[in-house]
């Protein structure tokens, strides 16, 4: 695939999420590619705030793109059971695409199809994933399910993300992106591609920002400095892409401008309102 020439369909908020996206369109016959501004991995902050980018050829967008939207409308729900059931049939040699991966998780997607056959195991399996022939993931099992795990993202022999489960599903997460040996991401997941996060954008401790993902991708962002009860602003996106922000200029708990986005990020008008949060 020429990248240059490339569609890209989705702005996905974790790299983990492309993943499955990726995977489910590869499944289907169409060649997809991730493309992502994180500077090798060593800043895996920059995927929250550039995105990753997922890239397909641009005569393949089209059944791309619908087959995305079923794939997303059958994790909420809107498709009937004989259907999902179907296109599981379909998939089940991807063991993968079935692992919760959300918030920059990939560790299910690797080991899923190590696992399929330990239904009573409990103890601790480990995976060197950059084949340096050091583990850096760290996956804690009882019974057959995973109860917590830790993975080391940059390779210094220190962990910097942490994920426990709740019924063997991945439900909270918290994530030291600037490598310092505190969490300055804080991850509540609902399900495969649905959940809340809250971003401490200056490493005080304090969370700045929470963002909420609907289908893998930022859907709203709310800013509040210093874990402020004050929300300074509130972005809607749409497919990934900021479409709209709402501005409290002046601290009185009242919106006061909206700004509007085109498809390209660029301020299409700015305009007065009134929007209590």
């Amino acid at each position: 695939m020429n990248v240059d020439e490339a569609a890209v369909i989705r702005t996905y908020a974790s790299e983990a999420v492309a993943t499955i996206a990726a995977s489910r369109l590869g499944s289907e016959g169409i060649e997809a590619h991730i493309q992502m501004d994180d500077c090798g991995g060593a800043y895996p902050a920059l995927q929250w705030s550039r995105g990753v980018r997922l890239l397909v050829k641009p005569e393949d967008r089209e059944n791309a793109e619908a087959i995305l939207n079923r794939m997303e409308a059958e994790d909420a729900g809107e498709i009937e059971q004989q259907d999902r059931q179907e296109d599981r049939r379909k998939t089940k040699s991807y063991p993968m695409l079935l692992i919760g991966l959300l918030f920059g998780f990939a560790a299910g997607y690797f080991l899923a199809p190590e696992l399929t056959d330990r239904s009573t195991y409990t103890g601790v399996v480990k995976r060197d994933l950059n084949k340096d022939g050091t583990p850096g993931l760290f996956y804690h099992y009882v019974d057959g399910q995973p109860v917590r795990a830790e993975e080391d993202r940059n390779y210094d022999g220190k962990p910097d993300a942490w994920y426990k489960y709740v019924a063997g599903k991945l439900r909270t997460s918290e994530r030291d992106n600037n490598f310092d040996g505190r969490p300055d991401v804080w991850g509540t997941i609902k399900d495969l591609f649905n959940g809340v996060e809250k971003v401490d954008t200056d490493f005080d401790g304090k969370p700045d920002a929470t963002v909420f993902t609907v289908n893998g991708l930022k859907h709203r962002v709310d800013w509040h400095p210093h874990d402020s009860a004050n929300v300074e602003r509130r972005e809607f996106y749409e497919h990934g892409l900021l479409k709209e922000k709402l501005v409290d200029t002046d601290g009185d708990g009242i919106f006061d401008q909206r700004i509007t986005y085109d498809r390209y990020e660029r301020p299409i008008e700015t305009a007065k309102c009134w929007v209590p949060y």
